[in-house]
């Protein structure tokens, strides 16, 4: 299904817990799909009617669970926080935050000096 559905979202942040304690969270189902890179393991669902995904590329370097929301939602910094309270956590589990048109920006603590 996220092999259809990929291309109606964008990708706007990551998350520092994993997918499997998200989708517990929340009684979501992940399903094992297939994408260039290889095998990724996605939860679609919908809250306060924005469609969300969390998605979690396998043997990916980076940890972080994706978050896409629809290229229809115009306000994405208002829909993660519709998503963050509703996993009933806060922004401190937000790893990076942006899109593809503007880039990424990287909210972990740096090294300290």
């Amino acid at each position: 299904m996220w092999d259809y559905a990929a291309g109606s979202f964008q990708l706007i942040a990551g998350l520092s817990p994993s997918l499997d304690a998200l989708a517990t969270r929340l009684r979501l189902v992940i399903e094992r799909s297939w994408e260039d890179l290889g095998f990724v393991d996605v939860a679609m669902f919908r809250i306060q009617k924005i469609h969300f995904a969390l998605s979690r590329l396998e043997g990916s370097p980076c940890p972080d669970v994706f978050v896409w929301v629809s290229r229809t939602q115009a306000d994405t910094e208002a829909a993660l926080d519709v998503l963050l309270g509703a996993l009933g956590i806060g922004r401190e589990a937000v790893t990076f935050r942006g899109d593809i048109e503007n880039g990424f920006v990287d909210l972990r603590d740096g090294p300290e000096a």
